[in-house]
């Protein structure tokens, strides 16, 4: 999971939100020197940083910034005395506003590219910068802080210096993702990269006096009897696990590091602290399945613990390959061999947590990432850094949300719960939702129960060490008449029913007084302005109007209001489909509000087009759908369309050319299929032919396609998915439903589809599994559903894809959250509850419109909510459409 969803999970319960609004003692507060005149110093706080800049000069465009690091415990003897050097030279400079989020960015769970960064300084010129890394060293220097990965230390730290950008400047990237940016010689704007490693850009020299630090830095060998390293098997703000051979006999091993100062938790240990810890731990446990220590090592503060390496896969890895639910097709046999082989493991975890507490000692942190599987079903706990006497235990400080009791439980029950959680898990991965409702416990077992022919046994094991009563105590106002228990589905008034609940929520939900959102939803949202389609209001409102809600004019005037003040630099307003202008347009066309659709597409006729990427969640495909959209009340839009044409027509015949190997063929992560890859630019293409006929247009179109159908890999189960290199995904927004979708759409007008024809049948075999791990529409299940109901429409459905769209309507339950005013649903990463239309409620909402329809009316020519990603024509003639039978599970 991106490390983003835990921060923004750290300062509500229920919702993702800004880590930079939580409640901050004044206490908390960094302060700068109260005996120094700041009048005449210009400050800005973000919530994060808080910089200051002096009366006198402007900051160059980038050049290289000096960090300073520090342990909490300094921290605010570190900042006066940079502060104060930075007042008497007149320096620009920032520091984290508060120890809380100090704590986070250096955490265990950090962004590792940005972690330990405590303030940043920006010398004006080399001069400056060397004098200013003397003087600070003298006063600072040898202060303990964490190292600063993206940087290169200087002397004994806490100081580091990198070469970056000074003012915050943006480009969009070929796939619409918005990154910082630096000017090249030649004057343009090229992303300024963060990452973990010291890589300043190819044309930027450096000053002889970081040289000469640099090559100290590299010159230092390994101790003695180090091991070989192979590879690098897993990396965290706490430092990295690596395979490794024994230096004396060759053995494999595996080598866990600790950085110093770093992958803090809330006890106040970092990673060498735990490390050193989990190493007497080790020792002391002669008569347990875990790791054996091969020996221990110190080099530049890190601490290098080395372990027996265990032959087999974690229990995390072993689930999905044999998980009969995420394959198509499943056979009893193989739902039968899945079922003895989850339990078989499942009670040799058991057995291996019941000899560790025998032992004296909890484990702290039980999830299956931490269980390792031989291939003769041993058992094997790792990661006993949070281990503690079983008497002595306190409540676990970090650990796997979905395994963590939140009610404060210690020690061996702690461990009872965690083990609790994986026999769910391993039927039903889903045990994180135990956060947002407990009853979703009762609902689990209950689907594990008729799924996998398991017993009452079985589900009182789990119910007796989940122990969850004292928590639904709380949450017992939520189960009146619980409409997730009955969940039915079954007739179109039903489905209605639950769609009111979910708008009933939605509602509730809403919050006008902020001027940063007014609905929950994916942590995006506060890197946009907070009206988009996708994560902002505007896809609410019009997923409340899809079931008669009359729009909120509420929420009609925040939007307006965002858009008539400056844009924020770092919350720009932006032009796409999904995260800006273009949807308002087509938002306000539908609702007829025309005199701000007007506006709206006035503003984005005078875009510089080329400025904008070329996926259809923000780049040009999305601007061109509204614009053909809008021409058929003015045809002269069309000729922006066609200028969006030439454009991406240039653009995708500059794209790399297709890998000749298949084993190549593979996108970068979130880079490809509908939003952020050319299926995007070949829906627009498509769509410019039906206007103007044009068959360059239709060309494009079918390139496009080409490029990201040549992307996707056939899964063991037959299934067509986008390939990402370490996985593949069968989403709508981002895998190969999304592809389909476009496929699905260009089959009508070519006269040879044979092959397209193929790959729709392995993508709509992807739409058929029995589980997804999200309910949204761009990642989940919500998303199955509408590419189902399109094929429905378009014609290129079938009995099976029928019946697995009813499933993906019923199985819906699995996700659903009680809430006081309704059902709710949760967001990306499965941590807190979304309300949007691309991760949470919203598109729930909408995913449940075609069911209903098909329900009552038995056509397939039904309304599929998908904002321009389906056209409002009939069925194609290609096939005859299969008709949809509303009756139960076949």
């Amino acid at each position: 999971m991106e490390a983003i969803y835990h921060r923004f999970a750290r300062i509500d319960l229920r919702f993702y939100d800004d880590p930079g609004r939580a409640p901050v003692a004044a206490v908390e507060r960094y302060a700068l020197p109260p005996d120094l005149d700041w009048a005449g110093w210009a400050s800005r706080e973000d919530g994060t940083w808080h910089a200051w800049y002096p009366p006198e000069g402007s900051l160059p465009e980038q050049g290289w910034k000096i960090h300073a690091s520090a342990r909490l415990e300094v921290a605010n003897d570190v900042l006066e005395q940079v502060a104060r050097y930075c007042h008497a030279e007149r320096i620009a400079f920032k520091h984290l506003v508060h120890r809380g989020v100090h704590f986070a960015m250096n955490s265990k769970d950090a962004d590792r590219s940005a972690s330990g960064k405590f303030i940043t300084v920006y010398p004006r010129d080399v001069t400056e910068l060397r004098r200013t890394l003397a003087e600070l060293d003298a006063a600072i220097g040898g202060m303990p802080g964490p190292y600063v990965l993206s940087d290169l230390r200087w002397r004994h730290g806490p100081l580091s210096v990198r070469y970056g950008a000074f003012v915050h400047q943006v480009i969009t990237s070929e796939h619409g993702f918005e990154v910082t940016a630096l000017r090249d010689p030649d004057g343009l704007l090229v992303e300024d990269v963060r990452s973990p490693g010291f890589t300043p850009p190819a044309w930027v020299e450096l000053p002889d006096f970081l040289q000469e630090q640099f090559d100290a830095l590299g010159g230092d060998a390994p101790p003695a009897g180090f091991p070989r390293v192979l590879g690098a098997l897993h990396h965290s703000n706490a430092g990295g696990v690596y395979d490794a051979e024994d230096a004396a006999t060759g053995a494999r091993i595996v080598i866990k590091e600790g950085r110093p100062d770093s992958g803090m938790t809330p006890d106040g240990r970092d990673a060498v602290q735990r490390l050193t810890h989990e190493e007497i731990t080790l020792r002391s446990l002669t008569d347990v399945p875990v790791s054996r220590v091969h020996g221990s090592f110190t080099l530049h503060g890190h601490r290098f613990l080395l372990l027996e390496r265990i032959a087999g896969e974690s229990l995390q890895s072993a689930i999905v390959p044999r998980h009969p639910l995420v394959h198509a097709r499943s056979t009893p046999t193989e739902y039968a061999e899945y079922r003895q082989w989850a339990l078989e493991v499942t009670a040799g975890v058991d057995a291996a947590v019941t000899r560790l507490h025998g032992a004296g000692f909890s484990h702290g942190d039980v999830h299956p990432g931490n269980v390792m599987i031989g291939a003769d079903g041993s058992v094997t706990l790792l990661d006993l850094e949070m281990a503690a006497p079983v008497d002595d235990a306190v409540a676990p400080v970090i650990g796997a949300p979905a395994f963590m009791a939140t009610d404060g439980r210690r020690g061996a029950d702690a461990d009872r719960y965690g083990l609790a959680c994986i026999k769910v898990f391993v039927f039903y991965p889903l045990t994180s939702l135990f956060m947002l409702d407990p009853f979703k416990s009762d609902d689990l077992v209950r689907a594990a129960m008729e799924t996998f022919a398991l017993d009452d046994t079985w589900a009182a094991a789990v119910h007796r060490d989940l122990a969850l009563t004292r928590i639904r105590v709380a949450a017992a106002d939520c189960t009146q008449d619980d409409p997730v228990a009955r969940w039915d589905v079954h007739d179109a008034r039903a489905v209605r029913e639950l769609q009111e609940l979910i708008a009933d929520d939605l509602t509730a939900s809403a919050d006008f007084s902020r001027d940063d959102r007014v609905w929950p939803g994916d942590p995006q949202q506060f890197a946009e302005d907070g009206t988009g389609l996708a994560h902002g209001v505007a896809g609410v409102v019009y997923a409340l109007s899809l079931v008669g809600r009359e729009p909120d004019e509420r929420g009609l005037a925040w939007i307006d209001a965002v858009w008539e003040r400056p844009g924020d630099p770092r919350r720009p307003h932006r032009a796409g489909l999904w995260d800006g202008l273009a949807g308002l347009a087509w938002l306000h066309r539908r609702l007829g509000r025309r005199a701000h659709a007007q506006a709206a597409l006035e503003r984005l006729r005078r875009l510089d087009f080329s400025s904008l990427g070329s996926d259809l969640y923000g780049g040009l495909p999305g601007v061109g759908l509204v614009l053909l959209e809008a021409s058929d009340d003015d045809p002269t839009l069309v000729l922006e369309a066609l200028e969006i044409g030439g454009i991406l027509r240039s653009r995708h015949d500059a794209r790399q050319p297709i890998p000749t190997a298949p084993e190549d063929r593979r996108v970068a992560t979130g880079s490809g299929g509908l939003l952020r890859g050319p299926s995007g630019t070949a829906l627009f293409a498509l769509r410019l032919y039906e206007r103007t006929g044009e068959p360059a247009h239709l060309r494009l179109a079918q390139d496009a396609l080409d490029y990201d159908l040549a992307h996707c890999m056939t899964a063991v189960d037959g299934s067509l998915q986008l390939n990402e290199g370490w996985r593949l995904l069968p989403y709508l927004g981002s895998g190969s439903a999304g592809v389909g979708l476009v496929a699905a759409q260009l089959l009508p007008h070519l006269e040879t589809p044979d092959r397209y024809l193929e790959s729709l049948d392995g993508i709509r075999s992807a739409a058929l599994t029995d589980f997804v791990m999200e309910s949204g529409v761009f990642r989940g299940r919500a998303g199955m559903i509408l590419f189902l109901a399109a094929l429905e429409r378009l014609g290129y459905s079938t009995p099976e894809a029928g019946d697995a769209l009813r499933h993906h309507v019923a199985d819906l339950r699995l996700h659903a959250i009680r809430r006081p005013h309704g059902i709710g649903f949760p967001g990306q990463g499965l941590l807190r509850l979304s309300c949007d239309f691309a991760t949470g409620s919203a598109g729930v909402l909408a995913a449940l419109g075609p069911s209903a329809d098909l329900i009552d009316s038995g056509e397939p020519v039904v309304p599929v909510n998908l904002p321009l990603l389906v056209p409002p024509t009939a069925a194609s003639p290609l096939r005859p459409p299969v008709a949809w039978d509303p009756a139960g599970r076949g």
